[in-house]
Protein backbone atom coordinates (compact mmCIF):
# COMPACT_ATOMS: atom_id res chain seq x y z
CA UNK A 1 0.00 0.00 0.00
CA UNK A 2 2.78 2.87 0.86
CA UNK A 3 4.34 1.92 -2.37
CA UNK A 4 1.38 2.38 -4.32
CA UNK A 5 0.56 5.52 -2.76
CA UNK A 6 4.67 6.97 -3.27
CA UNK A 7 4.50 5.91 -7.15
CA UNK A 8 1.52 7.52 -7.07
CA UNK A 9 2.21 10.77 -6.01
CA UNK A 10 5.90 10.53 -7.76
CA UNK A 11 3.85 10.19 -11.48
CA UNK A 12 1.27 13.13 -10.52
CA UNK A 13 4.57 15.37 -9.66
CA UNK A 14 7.36 14.41 -12.56
CA UNK A 15 5.87 13.54 -16.08
CA UNK A 16 6.00 10.29 -17.09
CA UNK A 17 8.73 11.29 -19.79
CA UNK A 18 10.70 13.00 -17.13
CA UNK A 19 11.22 9.98 -14.98
CA UNK A 20 13.64 7.72 -16.74
CA UNK A 21 16.10 11.13 -17.66
CA UNK A 22 15.77 12.12 -13.93
CA UNK A 23 16.65 8.06 -12.72
CA UNK A 24 20.27 8.89 -14.98
CA UNK A 25 21.25 12.01 -13.65
CA UNK A 26 20.43 11.07 -9.98
CA UNK A 27 22.77 7.50 -10.96
CA UNK A 28 25.44 9.83 -12.50
CA UNK A 29 25.80 12.10 -9.73
CA UNK A 30 25.53 9.37 -7.40
CA UNK A 31 28.53 7.33 -9.56
CA UNK A 32 30.52 10.89 -9.66
CA UNK A 33 29.85 11.40 -5.76
CA UNK A 34 31.45 7.56 -5.50
CA UNK A 35 34.29 8.25 -7.99
CA UNK A 36 35.46 12.00 -6.84
CA UNK A 37 35.27 10.52 -2.80
CA UNK A 38 38.22 8.27 -3.93
CA UNK A 39 39.57 5.20 -2.45
CA UNK A 40 38.36 3.87 0.86
CA UNK A 41 40.56 2.11 3.81
CA UNK A 42 40.06 -0.85 4.16
CA UNK A 43 42.42 -2.01 6.30
CA UNK A 44 41.89 -2.08 9.67
CA UNK A 45 44.36 -2.50 13.06
CA UNK A 46 44.10 -2.60 16.60
CA UNK A 47 45.24 0.13 18.15
CA UNK A 48 44.13 -0.22 21.68
CA UNK A 49 47.59 0.64 24.01
CA UNK A 50 48.95 3.13 21.41
CA UNK A 51 49.65 6.86 22.06
CA UNK A 52 49.27 8.91 18.88
CA UNK A 53 49.89 12.37 18.99
CA UNK A 54 47.53 14.85 16.94
CA UNK A 55 47.90 18.35 15.27
CA UNK A 56 45.72 20.20 13.53
CA UNK A 57 43.22 17.79 15.60
CA UNK A 58 40.18 20.37 15.43
CA UNK A 59 40.46 21.24 11.66
CA UNK A 60 37.25 18.67 9.86
CA UNK A 61 39.49 15.77 8.39
CA UNK A 62 41.66 15.85 12.13
CA UNK A 63 38.43 15.44 14.04
CA UNK A 64 37.47 12.68 11.86
CA UNK A 65 40.88 11.19 11.76
CA UNK A 66 40.47 11.16 15.60
CA UNK A 67 37.52 9.71 15.37
CA UNK A 68 38.39 6.72 13.88
CA UNK A 69 41.99 6.42 15.68
CA UNK A 70 39.45 6.67 19.19
CA UNK A 71 37.03 3.64 17.41
CA UNK A 72 39.76 1.40 17.25
CA UNK A 73 40.95 2.16 20.85
CA UNK A 74 43.61 4.60 20.68
CA UNK A 75 44.96 6.74 23.04
CA UNK A 76 44.99 10.15 21.32
CA UNK A 77 46.43 13.60 22.51
CA UNK A 78 44.78 16.59 20.61
CA UNK A 79 47.85 19.22 20.26
CA UNK A 80 46.22 22.72 20.36
CA UNK A 81 47.37 26.42 21.32
CA UNK A 82 44.87 27.26 23.64
CA UNK A 83 42.79 25.14 26.04
CA UNK A 84 40.40 27.37 27.47
CA UNK A 85 38.61 27.12 24.35
CA UNK A 86 35.32 26.04 25.36
CA UNK A 87 34.82 24.09 21.91
CA UNK A 88 37.96 22.09 22.55
CA UNK A 89 36.36 20.44 25.82
CA UNK A 90 32.77 20.13 24.19
CA UNK A 91 33.97 18.05 21.21
CA UNK A 92 36.74 15.74 23.55
CA UNK A 93 34.18 15.10 25.59
CA UNK A 94 31.36 14.31 21.95
CA UNK A 95 34.03 11.93 21.18
CA UNK A 96 34.43 10.17 23.90
CA UNK A 97 31.02 9.73 24.37
CA UNK A 98 30.32 8.89 20.88
CA UNK A 99 33.11 5.75 20.94
CA UNK A 100 33.04 5.22 24.31
CA UNK A 101 36.55 5.66 24.28
CA UNK A 102 38.09 7.94 27.65
CA UNK A 103 41.56 7.96 26.47
CA UNK A 104 41.06 11.19 24.70
CA UNK A 105 42.99 14.03 25.45
CA UNK A 106 43.72 17.56 24.64
CA UNK A 107 47.14 18.89 25.70
CA UNK A 108 48.70 22.85 25.51
CA UNK A 109 51.12 23.00 22.03
CA UNK A 110 50.97 25.72 19.64
CA UNK A 111 52.51 24.36 16.65
CA UNK A 112 52.95 27.35 15.25
CA UNK A 113 55.31 28.95 18.81
CA UNK A 114 58.62 27.18 19.37
CA UNK A 115 58.23 27.69 23.04
CA UNK A 116 55.31 25.76 23.40
CA UNK A 117 56.61 23.15 21.29
CA UNK A 118 59.66 23.03 23.71
CA UNK A 119 57.65 23.36 26.96
CA UNK A 120 54.82 20.10 25.76
CA UNK A 121 57.87 18.23 24.61
CA UNK A 122 59.31 18.66 28.48
CA UNK A 123 56.14 18.09 30.35
CA UNK A 124 55.86 15.18 27.81
CA UNK A 125 59.03 13.15 28.68
CA UNK A 126 58.56 14.03 32.38
CA UNK A 127 55.36 12.03 32.45
CA UNK A 128 53.40 15.37 33.61
CA UNK A 129 50.78 15.55 30.81
CA UNK A 130 46.54 15.12 31.80
CA UNK A 131 46.86 11.79 29.70
CA UNK A 132 46.81 9.57 32.32
CA UNK A 133 50.43 7.78 32.09
CA UNK A 134 51.79 9.62 34.54
CA UNK A 135 52.41 6.12 36.28
CA UNK A 136 53.93 4.74 33.42
CA UNK A 137 56.85 5.85 31.04
CA UNK A 138 55.91 7.91 28.52
CA UNK A 139 55.30 6.27 24.53
CA UNK A 140 54.85 7.57 21.11
CA UNK A 141 53.15 5.25 18.47
CA UNK A 142 52.83 7.94 15.90
CA UNK A 143 52.65 11.87 15.32
CA UNK A 144 49.29 12.90 13.01
CA UNK A 145 50.93 16.21 11.52
CA UNK A 146 46.99 17.47 10.01
CA UNK A 147 47.74 21.32 10.58
CA UNK A 148 49.63 21.35 7.14
CA UNK A 149 46.87 19.92 4.65
CA UNK A 150 44.17 23.14 4.88
CA UNK A 151 45.11 25.59 1.80
CA UNK A 152 46.47 28.87 2.68
CA UNK A 153 45.73 31.97 0.79
CA UNK A 154 42.91 33.11 -0.98
CA UNK A 155 42.45 32.98 -4.71
CA UNK A 156 44.44 35.60 -6.73
CA UNK A 157 41.61 37.24 -8.51
CA UNK A 158 39.46 37.77 -5.43
CA UNK A 159 42.30 40.18 -4.48
CA UNK A 160 44.94 39.71 -1.70
CA UNK A 161 46.39 43.47 0.05
CA UNK A 162 50.00 42.98 0.49
CA UNK A 163 49.88 42.62 4.11
CA UNK A 164 47.83 39.65 3.64
CA UNK A 165 50.02 37.92 1.47
CA UNK A 166 52.71 38.49 4.10
CA UNK A 167 50.40 37.27 6.71
CA UNK A 168 49.64 34.20 4.28
CA UNK A 169 53.63 33.49 3.52
CA UNK A 170 54.31 33.61 7.76
CA UNK A 171 51.32 30.72 8.46
CA UNK A 172 53.21 28.91 5.46
CA UNK A 173 56.29 29.31 7.07
CA UNK A 174 55.74 28.35 10.51
CA UNK A 175 53.42 25.52 10.05
CA UNK A 176 56.81 23.97 7.89
CA UNK A 177 59.11 25.34 10.61
CA UNK A 178 56.79 23.40 13.41
CA UNK A 179 56.98 20.32 11.64
CA UNK A 180 60.67 20.01 11.48
CA UNK A 181 60.98 21.31 14.88
CA UNK A 182 58.60 18.79 16.38
CA UNK A 183 60.60 15.60 14.52
CA UNK A 184 63.63 16.54 15.27
CA UNK A 185 63.34 17.55 18.90
CA UNK A 186 61.27 14.45 19.70
CA UNK A 187 63.70 12.50 17.56
CA UNK A 188 65.95 11.42 20.56
CA UNK A 189 63.54 10.58 23.02
CA UNK A 190 62.13 8.14 20.46
CA UNK A 191 65.64 6.74 19.07
CA UNK A 192 65.57 5.33 22.94
CA UNK A 193 62.25 3.25 22.22
CA UNK A 194 62.60 -0.54 21.49
CA UNK A 195 63.84 -1.06 17.99
CA UNK A 196 60.71 -3.27 17.54
CA UNK A 197 58.22 -0.83 18.28
CA UNK A 198 55.95 0.42 15.14
CA UNK A 199 56.55 4.53 15.36
CA UNK A 200 55.15 6.67 12.39
CA UNK A 201 55.35 9.90 11.74
CA UNK A 202 52.29 11.01 8.78
CA UNK A 203 52.50 14.80 7.51
CA UNK A 204 49.46 15.23 5.52
CA UNK A 205 49.80 17.97 2.08
CA UNK A 206 47.78 19.55 -0.16
CA UNK A 207 47.71 17.78 -3.85
CA UNK A 208 49.07 21.10 -5.35
CA UNK A 209 52.73 19.36 -5.41
CA UNK A 210 52.64 18.67 -9.28
CA UNK A 211 52.47 22.26 -10.12
CA UNK A 212 56.24 23.03 -8.95
CA UNK A 213 57.80 19.76 -10.05
CA UNK A 214 58.84 21.29 -13.01
CA UNK A 215 60.07 24.66 -11.69
CA UNK A 216 61.49 23.58 -7.94
CA UNK A 217 65.36 24.10 -7.24
CA UNK A 218 67.03 23.14 -4.78
CA UNK A 219 69.58 26.29 -4.45
CA UNK A 220 65.54 28.79 -4.69
CA UNK A 221 64.66 26.49 -1.71
CA UNK A 222 63.13 29.12 0.34
CA UNK A 223 60.63 29.98 -1.43
CA UNK A 224 58.92 32.26 -3.81
CA UNK A 225 58.69 36.11 -2.85
CA UNK A 226 55.08 37.32 -1.39
CA UNK A 227 54.53 39.27 -4.51
CA UNK A 228 52.02 40.38 -6.23
CA UNK A 229 53.12 38.68 -8.92
CA UNK A 230 53.39 35.04 -7.61
CA UNK A 231 50.13 33.13 -7.86
CA UNK A 232 48.91 31.53 -4.59
CA UNK A 233 48.52 27.98 -6.28
CA UNK A 234 52.43 28.64 -6.90
CA UNK A 235 53.19 29.26 -3.36
CA UNK A 236 50.82 26.17 -2.27
CA UNK A 237 52.50 23.86 -4.42
CA UNK A 238 55.91 24.57 -3.64
CA UNK A 239 54.99 24.36 0.62
CA UNK A 240 53.23 20.62 -0.21
CA UNK A 241 56.39 20.14 -2.65
CA UNK A 242 59.32 20.84 -0.13
CA UNK A 243 57.17 18.90 2.56
CA UNK A 244 56.92 15.71 0.79
CA UNK A 245 60.79 16.19 -0.19
CA UNK A 246 61.53 17.03 3.73
CA UNK A 247 59.78 13.41 4.54
CA UNK A 248 61.98 11.72 1.93
CA UNK A 249 65.47 13.33 3.77
CA UNK A 250 64.30 12.73 7.34
CA UNK A 251 63.58 8.84 6.38
CA UNK A 252 67.25 8.57 5.16
CA UNK A 253 68.53 10.16 8.08
CA UNK A 254 66.63 7.43 10.17
CA UNK A 255 67.64 4.44 8.45
CA UNK A 256 71.33 6.33 8.53
CA UNK A 257 70.92 6.08 12.01
CA UNK A 258 70.71 1.92 12.19
CA UNK A 259 73.30 1.72 9.60
CA UNK A 260 76.68 2.89 10.92
CA UNK A 261 78.75 3.50 8.26
CA UNK A 262 81.53 0.78 7.30
CA UNK A 263 84.81 0.70 8.81
CA UNK A 264 87.55 1.18 6.27
CA UNK A 265 89.75 -1.75 5.15
CA UNK A 266 94.03 -1.90 4.90
CA UNK A 267 94.87 -2.33 1.47
CA UNK A 268 96.30 -5.55 2.19
CA UNK A 269 93.44 -6.78 3.48
CA UNK A 270 91.43 -8.89 1.47
CA UNK A 271 87.94 -9.76 3.58
CA UNK A 272 85.70 -6.97 2.38
CA UNK A 273 83.14 -6.30 5.15
CA UNK A 274 79.50 -7.30 4.20
CA UNK A 275 76.82 -5.57 5.64
CA UNK A 276 73.08 -5.88 4.91
CA UNK A 277 71.23 -2.60 5.19
CA UNK A 278 68.64 -2.29 7.63
CA UNK A 279 65.52 -0.17 7.94
CA UNK A 280 64.79 2.08 11.00
CA UNK A 281 61.40 1.05 12.80
CA UNK A 282 60.40 4.98 12.45
CA UNK A 283 58.93 5.63 9.27
CA UNK A 284 58.23 8.72 8.03
CA UNK A 285 55.80 9.68 5.33
CA UNK A 286 53.38 11.78 3.33
CA UNK A 287 49.51 11.53 2.58
CA UNK A 288 48.05 13.61 0.26
CA UNK A 289 43.93 13.49 1.28
CA UNK A 290 42.88 15.26 -1.91
CA UNK A 291 40.48 18.12 -2.98
CA UNK A 292 38.93 18.71 0.09
CA UNK A 293 35.50 20.94 0.75
CA UNK A 294 36.17 22.45 3.86
CA UNK A 295 40.10 22.61 3.62
CA UNK A 296 41.05 22.76 0.11
CA UNK A 297 37.64 24.82 -1.84
CA UNK A 298 36.64 26.97 1.07
CA UNK A 299 39.97 28.57 2.03
CA UNK A 300 40.69 28.89 -1.37
CA UNK A 301 38.23 30.98 -2.58
CA UNK A 302 37.89 32.58 0.95
CA UNK A 303 34.60 31.62 2.66
CA UNK A 304 36.57 31.07 5.51
CA UNK A 305 37.44 33.26 8.85
CA UNK A 306 41.03 34.03 9.32
CA UNK A 307 42.47 34.39 13.29
CA UNK A 308 40.41 37.98 14.00
CA UNK A 309 37.27 35.99 13.18
CA UNK A 310 37.16 37.91 9.56
CA UNK A 311 35.52 36.43 6.65
CA UNK A 312 38.42 36.65 4.38
CA UNK A 313 36.16 37.28 1.03
CA UNK A 314 32.97 38.25 1.37
CA UNK A 315 32.65 37.81 -2.53
CA UNK A 316 34.46 34.29 -2.65
CA UNK A 317 31.70 33.62 0.24
CA UNK A 318 29.17 34.32 -1.35
CA UNK A 319 30.80 32.36 -4.58
CA UNK A 320 31.37 29.11 -2.33
CA UNK A 321 27.37 29.06 -1.43
CA UNK A 322 26.47 29.58 -4.48
CA UNK A 323 28.67 27.04 -6.21
CA UNK A 324 28.06 24.18 -3.13
CA UNK A 325 26.19 21.68 -4.92
CA UNK A 326 28.43 21.45 -7.47
CA UNK A 327 31.46 21.47 -5.21
CA UNK A 328 29.37 19.03 -3.01
CA UNK A 329 29.88 16.49 -5.64
CA UNK A 330 33.40 17.19 -7.11
CA UNK A 331 35.48 17.70 -3.92
CA UNK A 332 35.51 15.71 -0.90
CA UNK A 333 34.25 15.28 2.41
CA UNK A 334 36.16 14.76 5.83
CA UNK A 335 35.32 11.30 5.45
CA UNK A 336 36.95 10.83 2.38
CA UNK A 337 40.02 13.43 3.28
CA UNK A 338 40.52 11.02 5.98
CA UNK A 339 41.18 7.62 4.33
CA UNK A 340 44.42 7.94 2.86
CA UNK A 341 45.90 8.79 5.99
CA UNK A 342 44.37 6.33 7.87
CA UNK A 343 45.57 3.57 5.24
CA UNK A 344 49.23 4.83 6.09
CA UNK A 345 48.36 4.17 9.59
CA UNK A 346 46.91 0.85 9.29
CA UNK A 347 49.33 -0.53 6.39
CA UNK A 348 51.71 -2.87 8.05
CA UNK A 349 54.67 -2.04 9.00
CA UNK A 350 58.00 -3.98 7.56
CA UNK A 351 58.68 -5.32 11.40
CA UNK A 352 54.98 -6.84 11.40
CA UNK A 353 54.65 -8.69 8.43
CA UNK A 354 55.65 -12.33 8.57
CA UNK A 355 58.99 -13.50 6.35
CA UNK A 356 57.63 -15.85 3.60
CA UNK A 357 58.32 -19.82 4.30
CA UNK A 358 60.88 -21.63 3.11
CA UNK A 359 60.27 -23.88 0.04
CA UNK A 360 58.96 -27.42 0.85
CA UNK A 361 61.27 -30.54 0.41
CA UNK A 362 60.09 -32.56 -2.31
CA UNK A 363 59.67 -35.71 -1.43
CA UNK A 364 60.10 -39.14 -3.22
CA UNK A 365 56.24 -40.19 -2.44
CA UNK A 366 53.88 -38.88 -5.15
CA UNK A 367 51.29 -36.41 -3.50
CA UNK A 368 47.81 -36.42 -4.72
CA UNK A 369 45.53 -32.97 -4.76
CA UNK A 370 42.06 -32.05 -5.65
CA UNK A 371 41.47 -29.78 -8.35
CA UNK A 372 39.89 -27.32 -5.85
CA UNK A 373 43.00 -27.74 -3.65
CA UNK A 374 45.33 -26.58 -6.69
CA UNK A 375 43.26 -24.08 -7.75
CA UNK A 376 43.61 -22.84 -4.31
CA UNK A 377 47.32 -23.06 -4.16
CA UNK A 378 47.85 -21.43 -7.68
CA UNK A 379 45.66 -18.85 -5.95
CA UNK A 380 47.55 -18.05 -3.05
CA UNK A 381 51.01 -18.39 -5.47
CA UNK A 382 49.59 -15.31 -8.02
CA UNK A 383 48.29 -13.38 -5.31
CA UNK A 384 50.49 -9.78 -4.62
CA UNK A 385 52.35 -9.51 -1.73
CA UNK A 386 51.17 -8.08 1.19
CA UNK A 387 52.06 -3.90 1.01
CA UNK A 388 54.39 -2.53 3.61
CA UNK A 389 55.16 0.68 4.79
CA UNK A 390 57.56 2.35 3.10
CA UNK A 391 59.24 5.32 4.87
CA UNK A 392 59.60 8.51 3.09
CA UNK A 393 57.52 7.88 0.47
CA UNK A 394 53.55 9.49 -0.63
CA UNK A 395 50.62 8.12 -0.61
CA UNK A 396 47.26 9.39 -2.42
CA UNK A 397 44.30 7.55 -2.73
CA UNK A 398 45.20 4.51 -0.15
CA UNK A 399 48.31 3.83 -2.06
CA UNK A 400 52.04 4.60 -2.61
CA UNK A 401 52.47 6.97 -5.83
CA UNK A 402 55.66 8.79 -7.08
CA UNK A 403 55.84 12.22 -8.17
CA UNK A 404 55.11 13.07 -12.20
CA UNK A 405 57.77 13.07 -14.73
CA UNK A 406 61.27 11.52 -14.20
CA UNK A 407 62.10 15.11 -12.71
CA UNK A 408 59.98 14.07 -9.93
CA UNK A 409 61.31 10.64 -9.45
CA UNK A 410 64.55 12.67 -9.43
CA UNK A 411 63.47 15.44 -6.74
CA UNK A 412 62.83 12.32 -4.48
CA UNK A 413 65.80 10.50 -4.75
CA UNK A 414 68.49 12.88 -5.32
CA UNK A 415 70.23 13.43 -1.48
CA UNK A 416 71.36 16.84 -2.17
CA UNK A 417 67.86 18.16 -3.17
CA UNK A 418 66.76 16.51 0.73
CA UNK A 419 69.48 18.20 2.37
CA UNK A 420 68.79 21.48 0.69
CA UNK A 421 65.43 21.26 2.11
CA UNK A 422 66.83 19.81 5.45
CA UNK A 423 69.38 22.85 6.13
CA UNK A 424 66.93 25.62 4.80
CA UNK A 425 64.32 24.80 7.58
CA UNK A 426 67.10 24.25 9.96
CA UNK A 427 68.09 27.43 9.34
CA UNK A 428 65.08 28.81 9.51
CA UNK A 429 64.04 27.94 12.43
CA UNK A 430 67.01 28.98 14.36
CA UNK A 431 65.85 32.61 12.80
CA UNK A 432 62.45 31.49 13.94
CA UNK A 433 63.37 31.01 17.35
CA UNK A 434 65.30 34.44 17.35
CA UNK A 435 62.28 36.21 16.32
CA UNK A 436 59.92 34.52 19.21
CA UNK A 437 62.29 35.63 21.88
CA UNK A 438 62.52 39.31 20.32
CA UNK A 439 59.12 39.39 20.15
CA UNK A 440 57.88 38.40 23.43
CA UNK A 441 61.04 40.47 24.93
CA UNK A 442 63.29 37.49 26.72
CA UNK A 443 67.05 37.12 25.86
CA UNK A 444 67.83 34.20 27.51
CA UNK A 445 66.33 30.95 26.11
CA UNK A 446 65.86 27.87 28.15
CA UNK A 447 67.84 25.49 26.10
CA UNK A 448 70.07 28.28 25.51
CA UNK A 449 69.77 28.49 21.62
CA UNK A 450 70.59 25.01 21.12
CA UNK A 451 70.11 23.62 17.84
CA UNK A 452 66.50 21.50 17.89
CA UNK A 453 68.40 18.81 16.11
CA UNK A 454 70.45 18.66 18.94
CA UNK A 455 68.17 18.69 22.03
CA UNK A 456 67.82 15.29 24.29
CA UNK A 457 67.05 14.94 27.34
CA UNK A 458 69.68 15.55 30.06
CA UNK A 459 68.67 13.09 32.43
CA UNK A 460 69.72 10.25 30.38
CA UNK A 461 73.30 9.21 29.37
CA UNK A 462 72.94 7.19 26.13
CA UNK A 463 75.63 6.13 23.55
CA UNK A 464 76.03 9.14 20.78
CA UNK A 465 75.86 8.75 17.25
CA UNK A 466 77.60 11.03 15.18
CA UNK A 467 74.77 11.66 12.20
CA UNK A 468 77.17 14.39 10.65
CA UNK A 469 79.43 12.05 9.27
CA UNK A 470 76.38 9.72 7.73
CA UNK A 471 74.49 12.12 6.09
CA UNK A 472 75.46 16.04 6.08
CA UNK A 473 71.92 17.13 6.05
CA UNK A 474 72.02 16.06 9.40
CA UNK A 475 74.17 18.27 11.65
CA UNK A 476 74.73 17.28 15.58
CA UNK A 477 74.85 14.53 17.42
CA UNK A 478 71.85 12.47 18.66
CA UNK A 479 71.52 10.25 21.67
CA UNK A 480 70.06 6.59 20.69
CA UNK A 481 69.85 3.28 22.75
Amino acid sequence: MAIFIITEGITKLIPAGLLFPLAGVIIGLTLLRAWTSGRTNTRDRDLHGRMILVTGAFTATGLEIMLELAKRGAQIVALVPDLSDPLVQVLIQLIQQTTGNELVFAEKCDITSPASIRQFHETFVKGRTGTGMQSEPPRIDAVMFCHEYAHIGVWDRLGRSKAQRLEEEDRRRKNAYGTYFFSTLFLPFLLRSPAERDIRFINLVNPMYAASVSQFEPKGVAGVAASSSTSVTQLESERSLRSILFARHFQRVLDALVNPPVPPTSQDSTQVPITSKKQSNIKFVTACPGFGLEESIAPFLGATRNEAGVVQSRFGRFLYYTLWPLLFFIAKLPAATSQTPLYTLCVPHHHKVPKPSAEPVPSAEPQFSSPSQSASAKAKQSQEPEPVLTGGGLYRECDMVQLPTERGKWLMEEESVGRAVWEWLEAGVKAWEEEEKERLGTTDAKQGGQDPSTTAAAETAQPEVNVGSTLPGLKGKFKAS
